[in-house]
């Protein structure tokens, strides 16, 4: 079975689910792709991927694709992480450090600041939510962080609950959404999900 997923995902929800999965299930071989989300719908229909996690955000919704199917896994709450209590409208001058171009979160953070009324200067370009969050405690900038990026946040930044969020949900091929080892990752992924978030 083979399982894509986002960084932040496959860190803190893929080894709880993979352990179940081990326990309960010994003969279903599970395996962990890395892939960005932009490349999941082509992944499925060439039979790269059985099944996917992944995750869109409030200024980015995800267009659904033709011949795959799935289901809503939790939301997340997206944070500001400056290196004091701020909202976003504080730093429309500020230093930013987003991912870089082409991936979701760096269009889901210059849309969130376009809709604040600036566009941000963006110092670092960096796709690692604990590098970024390291950065900003460094004093190098403010950045758009979601719950599962920033549990485990350096001293020195703070976090401010933004009202925006970010939506992760399984997809597979529609064909194959009563196929046994379908349900049964899909269950072991949603028993993984932390108990914090809906």
């Amino acid at each position: 079975m083979r399982i894509g997923s986002y960084p932040s995902a496959t860190r803190a929800i893929i080894p709880t689910a993979l352990a179940a999965l081990a326990r309960e299930h010994p003969m279903l071989e599970a395996r962990v792709l890395d892939v960005d989300p932009v490349g999941v719908a082509a992944a499925l229909r060439a039979g790269e991927l059985d099944l996917a996690l992944v995750h869109e955000y409030d200024f980015v919704p995800t267009e659904r694709q033709p011949g795959l199917t799935g289901e809503e896994l939790f939301t997340e709450p997206m944070y500001l992480a400056a290196r004091t209590p701020s909202s976003l409208t504080d730093h429309g001058t500020s230093p930013w450090i987003m991912a870089p171009p082409g991936r979701l979160c760096r269009t889901m953070a210059m849309r969130a600041c376009q809709a604040a009324g600036f566009t941000p200067h963006v110092r670092h370009e960096v796709d690692d939510f604990a590098t970024v969050l390291a950065l900003v405690a460094l004093g190098q900038g403010v950045a758009l962080i979601p719950h599962l990026g920033a549990t485990a946040p350096p001293p020195g930044l703070s976090l401010t609950r933004l009202p925006m969020s970010r939506r992760t949900r399984t997809v597979h091929r529609a064909g194959a959404a009563d196929h046994p080892a379908v349900t049964t990752v899909t269950a072991a992924l949603r028993m993984a999900v932390p108990p914090e978030l809906p």
